[in-house]
């Protein structure tokens, strides 16, 4: 079983104060509506009366010196009831109702997550090149898998942070719509439905989770986490390729961190949030969002746990590669292959999409089917080798009526903007993702189809199969031109390839083997500036 990890909470404190100052009252009682030509209105609930009945029940008496008054609404302070039975406690007596239940409480939790990428799903774009300064994210970016979120809010707000953002109206300002049961579920029962705009399933016993959030100090499990990440685009390790399921709980011969057998890591422990010296929670920003929101959280790389790679590989195998290949970042040795459990796609052809096809293609290899009537024909892969590129961290994208043109084909959708001459960058491993989408015939605009619902359009392709009014509908919603004609355009875009580190003896390099990527073609060069293999193992040169 994976092993749970906790953390320390300024909130244990915090948690009380507000569930005092909201929940159950103040210790004088919250004022009740004002009296008639200006009278005192009643008292409210007493801050002791967990269950609002106006008596002292020994239930009550949670300091235990045989008395219920307001010693007892200082919890914390008094020992007598941990922030895990006050949870439990809490919705046992009360019935679950909604965000504004731990708002109560956590409002300024709420507040905080209003701001945060998980919620928002855009911030400072200070991550893609040309565009710094400006809001860009998931919102109005452009891909190769389900192409982008407007129009298709209602299905792919399954992994939003939040409910009911099924169009552009969704008010990101109301903390009422902050889902907080899909991060702090620690039942492992909480699911979205599929295209409810990111409603809990109704199959969903929300008492129990509400009951269980505390559990495990509040921290994030990766169950909490993998159900989103590994599903993007539509399947288990279907667009990242480097997070699956499996990770849930498989072996370190998979993922040396992850790994039951292993580190025994979960998401958090390396994706982290700012706590203060103390070690307590300063915000709710997660630490990895690669091209907006990049000060949320705290993200630790190789160096912070295994310290440099020249001093921990002296006296080894390997110790004169790593010191004459010192642009190499460790992810290029350390995962040789991806999707090594669990397949990926590799391409995707949108232009098949539409035909009614019996029996439907199966891959003989990965079992995977490779056509979709929804979605076109497909690639599945294991054991896929990364495409190695130059990485500063900054990255070229695509985005809605911003930068959604392109002048030569393949259409490249997202790459790292650096190469061999960017200073400070490094050669890094991607998952390189290709296939066709549509795109205006006239203009060269890669265009936002109407995939799914009608709230957005009343002609989604997944109903009418038809790609113009798709098309239609998307470009009213987004304001994209649309001349009316379109094509299907080739698309290439990268992905960082940073989970499944593979055990150490499985390293590139092992042994001081050349061969792992010289002299048999393994590598592309031309993705390094190269024309050809380098000497001394071929001819090839850079301009």
């Amino acid at each position: 079983m994976r092993r749970a990890t906790g953390t320390n909470f300024r909130f244990a404190s915090l948690l009380i104060g507000m569930f005092l100052a909201f929940a159950i009252a103040g210790c004088e009682g919250d004022d009740g509506a004002p009296g008639a030509d200006g009278a005192a209105g009643a008292d409210g609930v007493a801050c002791w009366d967990l269950n609002g009945n106006g008596v002292g029940d020994p239930e009550e008496d949670v300091n235990g010196d045989g008395v219920v008054d307001v010693v007892d609404c200082n919890a914390i302070a008094s020992g007598a009831y941990e922030v895990q039975k006050l949870h439990a406690g809490y919705f046992t007596e009360n019935v679950y109702t909604g965000t504004q239940d731990c708002l109560n409480c956590h409002g300024l939790l709420g507040q905080d997550m209003l701001t945060k990428a998980h919620f928002t799903w855009e911030g400072v774009a200070s991550n893609i090149t040309g565009f710094e300064g400006e809001t860009h994210g998931k919102n109005d970016l452009l891909n190769n898998f389900c192409v982008a979120v407007p129009t298709n809010e209602g299905r792919c707000a399954e992994c939003h942070a939040g409910y009911g953002y099924d169009d552009k109206n969704f008010d990101f300002g109301d903390m009422k719509n902050v889902d907080c049961l899909a991060c702090h579920d620690q039942t492992g029962t909480y699911v979205k439905g599929k295209t409810s705009g990111g409603l809990p399933d109704p199959s969903v016993d929300l008492g129990l989770v509400a009951r269980s959030v505390a559990d495990n100090g509040g921290v994030p499990t990766i169950a909490n986490c993998i159900h989103c990440h590994a599903n993007a685009g539509g399947g288990d390790n279907v667009k990242h390729g480097d997070i699956a399921m499996a990770l849930l709980d498989t072996t370190r011969d998979f993922d040396v961190h992850m790994g039951t057998d292993g580190a025994d890591l979960d998401c958090v422990a390396c994706h982290g949030v700012k706590k203060d010296p103390d070690g307590d929670l300063v915000d709710h920003g997660i630490g990895g969002m690669p091209y907006h929101s990049v000060d949320e959280g705290v993200l630790k790389t190789c160096v912070d746990c295994h310290g440099d790679a020249a001093s921990i590989h002296v006296a080894t195998t390997v110790e004169t590669i790593v010191t004459s290949h010192s642009q190499l970042a460790c992810q290029v040795c350390h995962i040789p292959t991806f999707a090594r459990d669990t397949s990926t796609k590799t391409e995707w052809y949108w232009a098949d999409a539409g035909q009614d096809i019996d029996p439907i293609p199966v891959d003989p290899v990965t079992g995977r089917p490779t056509y979709d009537k929804k979605k076109g024909s497909f690639v599945w892969a294991n054991d896929v080798r990364p495409t190695l590129r130059y990485f500063d961290g900054k990255w070229n994208r695509f985005i809605i009526n911003a930068n959604d043109t392109f002048t030569e084909t393949p259409a490249v959708l997202g790459e790292p903007s650096a190469n061999y001459t960017t200073p400070q960058a490094m050669i890094y491993p991607f998952k390189k993702m290709i296939g066709n989408q549509p795109a205006d015939a006239n203009n060269n605009t890669v265009l936002v189809p109407h995939l799914f619902g009608t709230k957005t359009g009343p002609n989604p392709y997944w109903g009418k199969f038809d790609w113009n009014l798709a098309l239609q509908d998307g470009a009213a919603y987004t304001g994209q031109t649309y001349s009316g004609e379109y094509q299907f355009v080739d698309t290439v875009m990268y992905l960082t390839v940073n989970h499944e580190v593979a055990p150490k003896e499985q390293a590139y390099g092992m042994d001081g083997t050349c061969t792992d990527c010289h002299g048999g073609n393994q590598i592309d060069w031309t993705e390094l500036g190269w024309t050809d293999e380098p000497v001394p193992f071929g001819t090839g040169t850079r301009p």
